[in-house]
This record gives structure tokens, C-alpha cells and sequence, in this order.
């Protein structure tokens, strides 16, 4: 095996080992991409569930004081009938306390429904968002799930695809050297092989001595002194030996 062609085939190798991975762990992320987004869409509705939730629970807030805001006008009426039959000095000023306790009540039962009503606007006009973003989680975990078994069948059709040129590719390496490459490509898997950058390992940054990177440019099987990745020239590389 020249060279050149120990060059393409080590590249091609890592190509595809790298392939398998990332396909490998695309599918398998499937299930939590779908999981995540129903979270999301669970998360959304909580968002505008909550927020109905505060524009009800000061609705009721608002709708207690202006009882009590009546109940307090009822009552100063009332008092004021007392304070103007009142017989003595004594009884109209407490009286006259008991009604402006009344208006203090009402008064600052009228500055709370201010806040309760500019809460309630605040609440309000963020609704339209919130149920845009329902919508928009909704059809994206509905899309992402109504097209999940396509998108699996056909990155499983690809590994299968990747896997069966693999097995191809693992076979031309040199009957001589496939115990030491069967040894590293199990332990390391796409890692087991690294490009030579130059005069150094791709994958570790280690400088190989001249000596190494005469081997990794003269003979078909080369590995990092540092890091033991199978080694193999840059297309670039290659190309400047034709």
C-alpha cells in the first residue's frame, strides 16, 4: 500500500468514524430533542397559566375593596346621621374620628385598587405573547414529532450506509498492522486517528521528530509518539508528494 493511498485511506477512515459518532448520537438525541421541546410547551402553558392566575387573584383583590370602599360609604352615612343627633361634645367628636377612620379607609382602598388595576393591565397585555409562544412551542413539538420517525429511519439508514463502507475501508488496512489498529479504534473510536499538521499530531499538538514524520510520509501505518493516534497525511499533504 503506497503512500498516497495509506494517506486516503486513513483520512476516508477518520471521515467515517467521526460520521458514525455524530449520527450515532444524533439519534439518540431524538427522544430528549423531543422531550425538550415538550418541556418547553409545558413550561409555556405554565408561564400563561400563572399569569391568569395573577390577573384573577387581584380581579378578586379589586372587587374586595370596592365592597369594602361601599361597605365604608354605607357606614360613614350612617355615622354621619349619628354625629348630627349627637347630644354631646364628647359623642360628635368621636364620632367625627369614626368617620374619618372611614375615609382613610376608603382613600387608601381607592390608591390600592390603582395599583391593582395597573397590575392588572401589566398582566394583561402580556397574555398576547404568552399565547404566542404556546402556539409556536405547540408546532414545534408537534412538527419535531410528526417527522421524528422519518428523520430517525433515515439517519439510521445513513449509519447503515457509513457502517457498511467502515467495514470495507477497515479491511484494506495491511493484514500487518490490523491488530494494532483494531486495538486502537476500540479504545478510541473516531479519536484513534489524526491528521499530521505539518510536523505535529492534529490531535494532541505533539511535534513528531523527523524521523516520525518520515514514517508517516513513507510507510502506511504511522502512530503519534505522544498521544498513539494512527497517523495520516492532509490531502494537502498528499497531494504535494504526487
Amino acid at each position: 500500500m503506497s503512500e498516497i493511498s495509506a494517506g486516503k485511506l486513513f483520512r476516508r477512515i477518520h471521515h467515517l468514524r467521526c460520521r458514525e459518532r455524530d449520527l450515532a448520537l444524533a439519534i439518540a438525541g431524538l427522544p430528549r430533542q423531543s422531550a425538550s421541546l415538550k418541556a418547553r410547551l409545558d413550561k409555556a402553558k405554565a408561564t400563561r397559566a400563572e399569569a391568569g392566575e395573577q390577573i384573577k387573584t387581584r380581579q378578586v383583590s379589586h372587587r374586595a375593596k370596592e365592597s369594602a370602599i361601599k361597605a365604608s360609604t354605607a357606614q360613614i352615612r350612617k355615622l354621619s346621621e349619628q354625629r348630627d343627633g349627637a347630644s354631646s361634645q364628647n359623642d360628635f367628636d368621636a364620632l367625627e374620628r369614626e368617620i374619618a377612620h372611614a375615609k382613610a379607609q376608603i382613600a387608601a382602598n381607592e390608591d390600592e385598587i390603582l395599583v391593582l388595576l395597573d397590575e392588572i393591565d401589566a398582566w394583561t397585555g402580556k397574555i398576547p405573547d404568552l399565547d404566542a409562544a404556546i402556539t409556536k412551542a405547540e408546532g414545534e413539538s408537534t412538527s419535531f414529532d410528526r417527522d421524528m420517525p422519518q428523520r430517525s429511519k433515515d439517519l439510521n439508514e445513513s449509519l447503515d450506509e457509513v457502517r457498511q463502507e467502515l467495514a470495507l475501508k477497515d479491511r484494506e488496512v495491511p493484514p500487518e498492522h490490523q491488530s494494532a489498529y483494531k486495538r486502537i479504534v476500540t479504545g478510541r473510536g473516531p479519536d484513534a486517528l489524526s491528521p499530521l499538521d505539518g510536523s505535529s499530531c492534529a490531535s494532541c499538538g505533539t511535534e513528531q521528530t523527523a524521523s516520525d514524520v518520515s514514517r508517516v510520509r513513507r510507510l502506511a501505518f504511522a502512530t503519534c509518539t505522544e498521544c498513539g493516534c494512527i497517523l495520516y497525511l492532509t490531502e494537502k499533504d498528499e497531494k504535494e508528494l504526487d
